[in-house]
């Protein structure tokens, strides 16, 4: 279950310089995500009250959050991240928006999204990297206010989650990495940071993304070996010579 308060804090974060500019880019690269999926149910979780998911091909679209807030779309539904009031294999695509950072349960939250996916289904994890500028302000921050306030989970320790949920890890990207600065004026000259160190996909960016699938085991049934009844025919004799003459 999502934290009220850090809920809180992230959403009055996100609308900061910093915090628009940071949704801009994870809204950008789950699109990316999003452009080769296709099914019924799409979905998402996230400590925004409006966390909107557009330009995909999944039919149904459905926010999670923990209390009804004013101000809330009408696909939003009211439940616990480990207790969603869906049936087991039922969705397409699941997307955790820095819940996990936030969360009470986070091996709960990820093992029920795994319960819910279709096989091959996917899952997109969004979450803060500990090993990066953000995790090391982190280090020196009172962490009571967001983003600071949540749990910065290494990307390493959640592919261990992943394997144990039984999800497979498809793609792993690391984007943001500038400094954690809220004057746009400085974002702009530190900018280089990215344009060189983004192309060298090196796990030390602010945020990574990483897509897993649900893989589940086929079984071929195997076609009974029947076994024939043995069936004794007795040889045939030739008639004698005695009984041909007669």
């Amino acid at each position: 279950m999502l934290d009220d308060q850090s809920r809180q804090f992230f959403q009055n974060w996100y609308k900061s310089s910093l915090g628009e500019n940071l949704l801009a880019l994870e809204l950008e690269e789950v699109a990316s995500e999003l452009d080769s999926a296709v099914g019924y149910y799409l979905v998402a979780q996230s400590p925004l009250r409006d966390f909107s998911l557009q330009n995909h091909r999944l039919r149904e679209s459905i926010l999670i959050a923990p209390a009804l807030e004013f101000g809330a779309p009408s696909n939003t539904i009211v439940a616990r991240a480990s207790e969603l009031p869906f049936e087991s294999d039922g969705v397409d695509v699941h997307v955790f928006h820095h819940t996990l950072d936030i969360s009470a349960t986070p091996h709960d939250d990820l093992r029920e999204a795994a319960r819910t996916l279709l096989p091959s289904g996917k899952l997109i994890i969004i979450g803060f990297n500990p090993l990066s500028l953000w995790g090391f302000c982190r280090l020196f921050s009172k962490r009571v206010k967001a983003p600071w306030c949540g749990h910065f989970i290494a990307h390493q320790r959640l592919e261990d989650w992943l394997k144990v949920a039984g999800l497979t890890l498809e793609t792993k990207r690391f984007i943001h990495y500038e400094p954690p600065l809220q004057s746009g004026k400085w974002r702009a000259r530190f900018a280089w940071v990215d344009k060189i160190l983004r192309p060298l996909k090196l796990p030390f960016s602010g945020v990574y993304v990483m897509t897993a699938t649900k893989q589940v085991k086929r079984y071929i049934p195997l076609k009974p070996r029947w076994s024939g009844a043995r069936v004794r025919v007795p040889p045939l004799t030739k008639p004698a010579a005695k009984e041909m003459k007669e």
